[in-house]
This record gives structure tokens, sequence and C-alpha cells, in this order.
């Protein structure tokens, strides 16, 4: 094979889509169905938004790009014969994914110090914004997600004709909902709190340091960003980042300044799954509407994310 300089096609340049799996981390990956399938002629971003912003929340803009560093540890066995080591063996490993969340909502400001869902939009028996009436539609699990209203969104029930919410199916487990809003009364004295009622565009994130024997908050994690490879000018190419527990570990800032913008930096510590695997990248290429697959060409069958091949 005669020498070349290289490709340019291998060259990556571009930002990725970050989401996270709201119900929480994966631990046997191998079987889970937390991944949709890949279909064809769609981009996996398209795949993962029509699972339902319940599954996966898309965290919107970020800024710096995202890096994944992998740093092993190695050990060393030193002998009286040889001035420099004689053998090195493997004897750890870390795997980080940092990135700055550039919507400061306060559901990323959640994921960022890996909050316990119950904090936004805490239990209403046991919150500062107490309300019965409130109590089947808040947070029990790994989310933090309110609902959506602009899309009639409501994670488990729709509104009506007449514009009363109706639900018609279980609500899904780990989703907060926040209803509709009364300006806050602090009281005064010992003990002071909010009092009222929770309404529309009215979100409560506790700044909690939670109770000893807590399990940390783990979740998974799937970033889409440009692939390498050629491709015909109806294919497109991506490259999928998938992370099966994830942990936010370092210091978050919170700032507001005049002349930048609020964001979150957080830095995501990797750990394994019980087969022993962080996640996974995938090359992938696939048609785009309007390609040859429109035309009677075979597009490539759908595929499962988990399918060892």
């Amino acid at each position: 094979m005669a020498y070349t300089r290289g490709d340019q096609k291998n060259i990556i340049v571009g930002a990725a889509a970050l989401f996270i799996h709201a119900d929480g981390p994966v631990d046997e990956p191998a079987t889970s169905t937390v991944f949709p399938a890949f279909v064809p002629q769609q981009s996996y971003k398209d795949t993962l938004s029509a699972s339902g912003n319940e599954v996966w929340r898309n965290v919107g803009y970020t800024q710096n790009g995202m890096t994944i560093t992998i740093t092993p540890d190695f050990g060393e066995v030193e002998v009286d014969q040889l001035l420099d080591s004689a053998k090195i063996y493997k004897q750890g490993m870390q795997v980080e994914l940092a990135t700055t969340f550039a919507e400061a909502t306060l559901e990323n400001l959640l994921y960022a110090i890996a909050a316990s869902p119950n904090d936004l939009n805490a239990d209403p028996e046991e919150g500062p914004l107490a309300d019965p009436d409130l109590k089947t539609k808040l947070a029990d699990s790994y989310s933090g997600i309110r609902h959506d209203d602009a899309n009639d969104n409501y994670h488990g029930g729709k509104r009506d004709g007449t514009g009363t919410k109706s639900i018609t199916g279980p609500e899904r487990s780990g989703v907060s909902l926040a209803s509709p809003v009364v300006d806050p009364v602090v009281s005064t004295g010992p003990g002071a709190q909010f009092e009222g009622t929770l309404s529309d565009g009215m979100d409560v994130l506790d700044i909690s340091s939670g109770n000893l024997g807590e399990c940390p908050v783990e979740r998974a994690l799937c970033a889409i960003g440009p692939g390498t490879g050629d491709c015909d000018e109806s294919e497109a190419v991506e490259r999928i980042y998938v992370a099966f527990r994830a942990l936010s570990m370092d210091a978050v800032t919170v700032s507001v300044t005049r002349d930048a913008a609020s964001t979150f930096d957080v830095n995501f510590r990797l750990l394994p799954a019980n087969d022993g695997r962080y996640g996974r990248i995938i090359d992938r290429t696939y048609q785009t509407l309007g390609g040859p697959a429109t035309a009677g060409i075979s597009a490539a069958p759908v595929r499962s994310m988990n399918k060892e091949d």
C-alpha cells in the first residue's frame, strides 16, 4: 500500500449533544433496554429525543466542548540488577467526562451537583411548599424533570380540551411536575418557611446536605457528536459516547455576573458497570431522508445499542 499523508475525513470538528438518563444508571448494559435501537435514516439524537423527555433529557447548550479523560494507574516492580523498573502492571483506572452546562436551569444544576431528585420540587409532606394535592405529581426517583407545558407533555397525562390536566395512565416514576403558582409568603419567627402553593413557572431546588448512609446519585449519559469516515451526500456520520454510570463529584460554582452568562462546570466521574465496562464509543453512518434509502435501496437494519458484534 502506498504511503499517504493522512485522511482529512478522519478529523473531527464539532459539538456534541449531551443527554442524561433521568431514571439513573445502567448496571447491566448487556441486558438493558434503556438505550433505544438505532433507527434507519435517523440520527441517534432524534432517536433519544423521540423516547420522550421523561426517559432521556437533553441538557441543551454546552460550552467548551466535552472532554473524556482516561487515566490508567500503573504499579512498578524494581529489582536490584536493573536501574529501571523490571515490570509494570496496571493497578487502577479512572475515567472522567467534563463539560459546561450553558443553560442555567434548576434541572441542570440538580445534575451538576448530583443532588437527590427529591430536592427539586420536594415531597409536599416534607418540603417547604406543602400542598397535599401535589403528592402524586412530584419526584420519587432519579429525575427532577418538570412538565413540558409548551408541548402539552405531562408525562402520563395531557390537558383536555378545556385546559384541565387529566391523568389517563400511570405517572412515570421519577418525574416532578410543578403546578399553579401563588406568590410564596415568607413567615417570620423561628422556623420561617415558604407558605402557599406551587404554580406553573415556579420550581424550587432545595440545597440539602443529605443524610448519612445515602447512596450517591448516579445517572447514565449519552453524547452524540460528529464522527469519522467517508459518506455520500445522502449519508451522515456520527459518533456516540455512552457512559453507564456517571457521578458528578467536583465543586460547582453558581455565579451571576453583569458581563457573562451563568454556567455550570460539571465533571462526571465514570464508574464501571457490573460487566467491568465504563461505556462505549460507536461510529455510525446512517442514510439521511431523501437519499438512496427512500428511492428503493434498503437502509441499514435496526440494531440494538447493546448488541455485541
